[in-house]
């Protein structure tokens, strides 16, 4: 058994992290943040969401223990800002309505050490250019400490979509890195 996550999304708990604050990061303009998960859920994510503002105080001190910034490299924190809302109760309605972006299946990354070692060995696909990239981080180190089997690699300067670059006149040469790299582990893993 094995998982290989791309770009992987674990979470829908913060949208603070540093990788989503950061518009350089973004080679293709896809709006807000929340834009691009309604893609993923085929919900409206209001702008409350992207401020953290979809949970109460005890939901946001259990998950905040999972999303956990120190693990994101210190070169990407350096934009780190403890959300405010983190000190307050959000939007009751919500709340109410959130329980679906919060669930283990959507978000994987809220769980406990215990739940995430009985994930199977995993690789996990980042690149610098993405919102995804820092839970990416958060997500690998967590299994690690859980025990998990973990290949992790971090694809400096390049993007989010870019492993589709395969052919054509805008194929990218680190998209065959990247899918030689998926190939062998699977492989070698398998």
């Amino acid at each position: 058994r094995l998982q290989v996550l791309i770009y992987p999304v674990v979470q829908f708990f913060d949208f603070m992290i540093p990788s989503y604050l950061t518009p350089a990061l973004h080679i293709f303009h896809f709006g807000r943040a929340g834009q691009v998960f309604q893609l993923y859920l085929n919900k409206t994510i209001t702008d409350d969401i992207i401020i953290n503002n979809h949970t109460n105080l005890q939901q946001k001190k259990k998950y905040r223990q999972y999303v956990d910034w120190s693990l994101i490299p210190e070169k990407y924190r350096q934009i780190y800002k403890k959300p405010i809302t983190d000190e307050i109760d959000g939007n009751n309605e919500l709340i109410k309505n959130s329980e679906q972006l919060l669930d283990r299946k959507l978000s994987p990354l809220l769980v406990d050490n215990k739940e995430l070692a009985k994930l199977p060995s995993t690789y996990i696909l980042t690149v610098d250019h993405d919102r995804l990239r820092d839970e990416g981080f958060i997500y690998a180190e967590r299994l690690k400490a859980s025990g998990v089997k973990i290949v992790h690699h971090h694809f400096e300067h390049t993007f989010h979509g870019s492993l589709t670059f395969l052919e054509g006149i805008f194929e990218l040469d680190i998209a065959h890195v990247m899918l030689d790299d998926i190939v062998k582990y699977v492989k070698d893993n398998l």
